[in-house]
């Protein structure tokens, strides 16, 4: 038998529901006690994620240029699935996703 261990996080903020339509998702981000966040997705991009059982599948990484990012990680073999855009939720900062050895990663211009 697996057992399955959950941290309990003490939700601080909630953005509310925001649609991205570049994104094609409906989005709420949970600040939590510890000072990380939570980003909460549902839309057509996520289908395929839910339905192979996954519920946590991208981890967020904030950094200075999203570009140079790119640049270092194509570099080490990651791939771009979704160019640099400006991000609703996030107030317009731009965000891209790569995929490389550890998964998808989200890339968050500081």
């Amino acid at each position: 038998m697996r057992a399955w261990v959950w941290a309990t996080h003490v939700v601080t903020s909630d953005s509310g529901v925001v649609h991205d339509p570049l994104q094609r998702a409906d989005l709420s981000l949970l600040g939590v006690e510890s000072g990380s966040a939570i980003e909460l997705v549902a839309g057509e991009m996520v289908q395929g994620v839910l339905k192979r059982g996954h519920s946590y599948y991208h981890l967020c990484y904030e950094v200075d240029s999203v570009a140079r990012s790119i640049e270092l990680l194509s570099e080490q073999g990651c791939r771009v699935v979704s160019p640099a855009t400006p991000a609703v939720l996030f107030a317009g900062r731009s965000v891209a996703f790569l995929l490389g050895p550890m998964g998808l990663m989200e890339l968050l211009e500081a």
